[in-house]
């Protein structure tokens, strides 16, 4: 399939794209270091940029899956306007913030911005096919406030023969500005007929009209974003048809707010090493006692991510550190042939089978897309290489004594002017050496400011979304790619497939992601790692527990079941927009497994110590956690094996005593580690034996949840107080705004993490009637919670 394919693309000019929002001080620069940097034996403190990466860039018409490289003169980037009192020296190129230096090819076909006032810029491009202006506006410099969020909509007014955009622009829930504060600005795109001039403000500062005249028989986009006095938001888009239409482009696909994800570690879900295929999936196999789609049909799930399953370094290793994951592509076109059935030719027809066997369930397929990092024997890597040990064997002990610098690939690849050494100050690799995931030497960062390398993913996008039909992408280490970059990305999948989601992992949230670049984010900081933390008894961790207590102990009240509302309702703080969806997970394949972490020392993981009624304990917490994944807003994701309790139940991938990994020098175990003696991040499936209850508790809430449209992302949350002496949280979803609520339009919810049942004296105006999978049982106006309460409200409840 991959062999004959040729890719397509919307794009039609080298044009930058949309207009730009920015605040004064802040950059649109490509950071070298995102993660972690390797400074062994330097003698140098890198301190790395938190500010992400980002750049502007030429889009490409053109796309190849074999791209030549451009020419250093192709593009040339000028300064065209500026506001009056700025300098005019805002444009950069292959800057770098960090004690080691980035290297730079000289081609400066990306551009780096950093505004020094406030006001509106322009920029030129110089391209093959004409000169290019690209507007940014910069509101003053940040204060770190709570930020103002936007939800632009619009409609045609056909008497007035004019369209009128609303902004609903709102401030943070704690913001300190006064409403009066707000103000809007509007920006016409570049690219179309329509002038900012002619996008007409209201006084109110906060709406705009535009004459359908204007558009000049074109379609247009105008761009918006808000400014309270101290923050803004991020911003938001809306294009206008001549016709009269009005679209959204910049909203989450509407199958996501119904849906339940599920993730699937592929190479875990035979339940035995090396037994998985794509058959397994699709039908499961006898032999283990799998199980296919039909499982996950019988479960409820709707969108599964399934984790790599390129061809990539870790599944060619025999014991890979961290268990054979594939997140280092070794063939961005392929599928790794240890996960084919023996009867296909063609590696990528059997992926396809196994997304058309999802689809004909009506389970949607996210493909992960890795390409904030490779793997380091793929071929455009290798191709980089004059001399040196780079035998799969090697690992992190790879050297490059010398680079091929007349690779057409040498510049595909983020590098700093500096060599890598080791510990001892020998020499592991000449300068200028690439940078890795998390520095690393066996991931190699792509580099982004190469057009080259962007055509060539580009077309690798286009080949998942359009030639193979994936339902979206989970995109890995999102925030170590270039905001410019996902834009692209964007505009391709969505003219392949206007419902394509795509969900991006950063750490932590970032509204900024939003910006006509991903419809649903992960939320490690302010849901996984609070929920994790909910189960902990604040003075009594285990040794293993406080080992990792650094890596999730980001809330103000960890241990605090109300914790887990309150960050919820801090999104809109942090600016993320009321139509960027997030995702709730308790754990996932780089976190901790929540009962394996609830019932076990992970330092000293001596399961046959563990009694059944600690088991059953933690089991329930568990249960618990994720009846908040679903009551909550947000989608609710299950990470395979959590349903059948995998950490009790399943097997490790570290069973062997002469298995060294996830242990240091000593010996002694690092719960740090997603494979090691005891851990259950990426355990094998436990098919034979399971409990359940707990598994019928997990369809019954995913039930609850298709059932009730109240319980959905775009419900409103409101928090109830609760008895301090007891671990449980109360509050409300209100869906009343909505049109054709399916249930209730209002709920009282009780989540419980006691071990056992709770009783809540229920205000006037809720049923007693439990909704919810577990009924405990009411008596007058009060009712028995064992794990989870859902009550329909039908008066009006008193505010907190």
């Amino acid at each position: 399939m991959s062999s004959s394919f040729d890719p397509e693309t919307p794009v039609e000019s080298y044009h930058p794209g949309h207009t730009r929002f920015v605040r004064v001080g802040e950059p649109i620069h490509d950071s070298v270091f995102v993660i972690d940097a390797d400074d062994t034996a330097l003698g140098v403190d890198v301190e790395i940029d938190q500010g992400g990466r980002d750049n502007l860039a030429p889009r490409l018409p053109d796309l190849s899956v074999d791209p030549e490289n451009y020419d250093d003169d192709d593009f040339e980037w000028s300064v065209v306007s500026t506001p009056e009192e700025s300098d005019g020296e805002v444009l950069s190129f292959a800057t770098s913030k960090t004690e080691i230096i980035r290297y730079d090819a000289g081609a400066d076909n990306a551009a780096e911005f950093v505004a020094d006032v406030p006001g509106e810029y322009v920029l030129g491009l110089d391209a093959p096919d004409g000169q290019h202006e690209l507007t940014l506006y910069a509101f003053p410099e940040g204060t770190g406030a709570p930020r103002p969020r936007i939800e632009l909509d619009g409609e045609y007014d056909e008497t007035g023969e004019r369209f009128r955009i609303e902004s609903n622009a709102n401030l943070a829930p704690s913001s300190d500005a006064a409403p009066g504060d707000l103000r809007v600005e509007f920006l016409a795109d570049d690219r179309d007929a329509l002038a900012t001039a002619d996008v007409e403000v209201a006084d109110d500062g906060r709406s705009a009209t535009v004459p359908v005249a204007a558009l000049d028989g074109e379609t247009a986009r105008v761009h918006a974003a808000a400014y309270d006095g101290y923050e803004t938001s991020v911003q938001d888009s809306v294009e206008l048809d001549p016709a009269g239409e009005v679209f959204l482009p910049n909203r989450s696909p509407e199958w996501i707010d119904d849906a339940v994800m599920y993730q699937i570690f592929p190479r875990s879900w035979a339940g035995e090493r090396g037994k998985t295929t794509f058959q397994t999936l699709i039908g499961g196999d006898e032999e283990t006692g799998a199980r296919g789609v039909e499982y996950l049909d019988e479960l409820g799930v709707d969108v599964l991510w399934v984790t790599p399953v390129v061809p990539a370094t870790s599944a060619q290793m025999d014991l890979p550190p961290g268990g054979p994951h594939g997140y280092g592509t070794l063939d961005y076109l392929g599928i790794a042939e240890d996960l084919v059935p023996e009867s296909y030719d063609d590696p990528v027809a059997a992926y396809a089978d196994f997304v058309e066997a999802c689809n004909e369930r009506g389970i949607k397929v996210l493909f992960d897309l890795v390409i904030n990092h490779a793997g380091r024997w793929i071929d455009q890597f290798v191709d980089t290489i004059a001399e040196g040990d780079q035998s799969v064997e090697a690992g992190n002990s790879a050297t490059v004594k010398a680079w091929n610098e007349e690779s057409t690939y040498f510049d595909w690849w983020d590098r700093v002017n500096s060599p890598r050494y080791a510990k001892d100050g020998s020499q592991i690799e000449a300068a200028p050496r690439a940078t890795g995931f998390a520095d690393l030497q066996w991931m190699p960062n792509i580099n982004y400011e190469n057009l080259a390398m962007r055509e060539y993913i580009l077309s690798v996008a286009d080949f998942w979304s359009r030639e193979v039909g994936v339902d979206g992408f989970r995109c890995d280490v999102a925030y170590g790619v270039p905001h410019s970059f996902w834009k692209d990305v964007r505009e391709l999948v969505r003219e392949n497939n206007s419902e394509f989601l795509l969900l991006d992992e950063t750490l932590p949230t970032d509204p900024a992601f939003s910006e006509n670049e991903f419809d649903m984010h992960y939320d490690s900081y302010g849901f996984t790692f609070t929920a994790q933390n909910v189960l902990e008894e604040g003075d009594g961790l285990t040794e293993g527990q406080e080992r990792v207590e650094h890596l999730y102990d980001f809330a103000a009240d960890p241990s605090n079941p109300e914790q887990l509302v309150e960050d919820v309702l801090a999104r809109q703080d942090h600016g993320v927009p009321d139509h960027s969806r997030v995702l709730n997970a308790v754990e996932n394949h780089d976190e901790q497994r929540l009962l394996n972490r609830t019932a076990v020392d992970l330092a000293n993981p001596d399961r046959d110590s563990v009694t059944e009624a600690e088991w059953d304990d933690a089991a329930k917490g568990q249960r618990a956690a994720f009846a908040a994944c679903i009551a909550l807003p947000g989608v609710p994701m299950v990470y395979y094996g959590q349903e059948r309790q995998i950490s009790r139940y399943g097997e490790g991938r570290v069973s062997d005593p002469d298995d060294r990994r996830g242990r240091d020098d000593e010996g002694n175990v690092r719960p740090e580690e997603d494979v090691r003696p005891g851990g259950r991040q990426r355990a094998f499936m436990n098919w034979e034996e399971y409990d359940e209850d707990h598994l019928e508790f997990y369809r019954g809430m995913i039930d609850l949840y298709h059932d009730l449209d109240v319980l959905h992302p775009d419900a409103e949350l409101s928090s109830k107080p609760t008895d301090d002496e007891i671990d449980a949280v109360l509050f409300t979803r209100d869906a009343s705004e909505r049109d054709d609520v399916s249930g209730p339009e209002t709920v009282l919810v009780v989540v419980n993490f006691e071990s056992e049942p709770v009783t809540i004296g229920l205000p006037e105006g809720v049923e007693p009637e439990n909704l919810a999978v577990d009924d405990g049982g009411s008596d007058g106006g009060t009712v028995t919670v064992d794990t989870v309460g859902v009550f329909a409200v039908t008066g009006t409840l008193a505010e907190n």
